[in-house]
Formats: C-alpha cells, sequence, structure tokens
C-alpha cells in the first residue's frame, strides 16, 4: 500500500540551487557523495524546465520513501510520514542545439524520517529561513559580462567576446528568434545594467542565485546572446 507523504520545512527551508555552466566539479563531488553514503535516500531528474525536473524527481523520491519504509519493522505499520530537511541540488545541463537541460537533485536523510500516526505537526512560523548554498563557477564570458555595469561597457564586451568566439552571437531582445536559448543582459533608460538573466522559460538572476524574468524590468532594454 502506498504511503502517504507529508512533506514540511523543519529546521529548513528547501533551497533551489541553481547552477548556469556544465555540470561542475563541486556538483558532481556532492551528488556523488550523497549516493555513496548508506544515510540518504534521493532521486533525479532531467527536464527542459526546473519545474517538471523537481516534479519528476519528487514522485521519484516519493517512490524510494515508501520502498524504504516497508523494510523498516517500527515504520511499515505508520500510514504517514513526515520529511524534515527535504534537500534539492539544482544544475543547467548544457545540450546540442543551444538549448538547456535542468537537473533535480533530491535527497533526504534516512534519519529525518518519522511516523506521525495519531500526531499534531504544528510548524514553528517565527524560525527564519535558513538557505544552504552550493558555490558554482559561471562560464567566463558571462561572468565578464555580469561585471559590467553600464550600457556602453557591457556592449564593448559583448563584441570583443563574439570576435573572440566565447559567445556564438548577439542580438536586441526584439530580434532574436528563439530569447528562451539565451542569457538575457537588461539595461534600464539610464544605460546602466540592472540584471544578467540565465537561459530558460523560467530565468534566474545570475548575481542573487533567485527567480527572475524579463517582465520585472518594465521599460528597460535588453542584450541576448548565447554561448
Amino acid at each position: 500500500m502506498k504511503i502517504r507523504l507529508l512533506f514540511i520545512a523543519i529546521l529548513s527551508c528547501l533551497p533551489l540551487v541553481a547552477s548556469l555552466a556544465d555540470q561542475t566539479d563541486d556538483v558532481k563531488a556532492q551528488i556523488n557523495k550523497i549516493k555513496k553514503s548508506s544515510q540518504y535516500i534521493y532521486a533525479e531528474s532531467t527536464a527542459p524546465t526546473e519545474t517538471d525536473a523537481r516534479h519528476y524527481a519528487e514522485e521519484k523520491l516519493y517512490e524510494e520513501v515508501n520502498a524504504w519504509v516497508a523494510t523498516q519493522k517500527k515504520m511499515k505499520k505508520s500510514s504517514n510520514f513526515v520529511v524534515n530537511n527535504k534537500k534539492e541540488l539544482w544544475t543547467t545541463l548544457s545540450m546540442p542545439r543551444g538549448s538547456n537541460m535542468f537537473r533535480s537533485f533530491i535527497y533526504v536523510k534516512k534519519s529525518d524520517i518519522m511516523p506521525t500516526d495519531n500526531a499534531t505537526i504544528i510548524p514553528n512560523n517565527n524560525l527564519p529561513a535558513v538557505e544552504e548554498t552550493l558555490k558554482v563557477s559561471l562560464p567566463e564570458a558571462v561572468s565578464t559580462i555580469a561585471e559590467c555595469t553600464l550600457y556602453s561597457d557591457m556592449s564593448t564586451k559583448v563584441k570583443q567576446l563574439k570576435a573572440e568566439g566565447k559567445i556564438k552571437n548577439y542580438a536586441r531582445y526584439a530580434a532574436l528568434s528563439n530569447p528562451d536559448n539565451c542569457y538575457l543582459v537588461v539595461y534600464n533608460r539610464e544605460g546602466k545594467v540592472v540584471a544578467v538573466l540565465t537561459p530558460g522559460t523560467e530565468r534566474r538572476n545570475v548575481k542573487t542565485n533567485k527567480p527572475d524574468s524579463v517582465k520585472n524590468y518594465s521599460g528597460c532594454g535588453a542584450i541576448g546572446f548565447e554561448l
């Protein structure tokens, strides 16, 4: 019988850690360490969007938790479980033809899985959110452009990187044939660069590593470029 799982955030929030480069050595090392440890249950999925990758990975994680619980004498008779401290690692995988895929790796410690029959769960809303970050390196071209604060400097850098073959092409947002494949450099009417956004339908701000969108920059222009 399928066990219904109640996932709540206790002691930590559910961090999303996104990589703007191909799988970095740091991400690979952390994932491999978790896979080799007997302390964790994990699942992973790769999909064209972050939402789909997370959804598929969570479904697999539920199945893995159910399978593990079925082997535990003290737990298998319980119909509900709380899983604390569920964590997630994100990587962006560069694929052929300029497209990107998102890889979601979700894991929990076995010791954080507890039966909750006849128990009432009351989350502590007064606790501050705790975020875990995984440092990943940006592609050199993206780092270089992200350092620019003025449109004039950014424009010069983009042209230089194109001449050096470090970016494939660039154009103003309105002229892009497929904006979702491009990093976007957003600038305001005063000629200041206000954001650099990752490719994809669900973009992230490369400086804050948080979800962001061109819709948040009304009245601004943007230059798109592909690596």
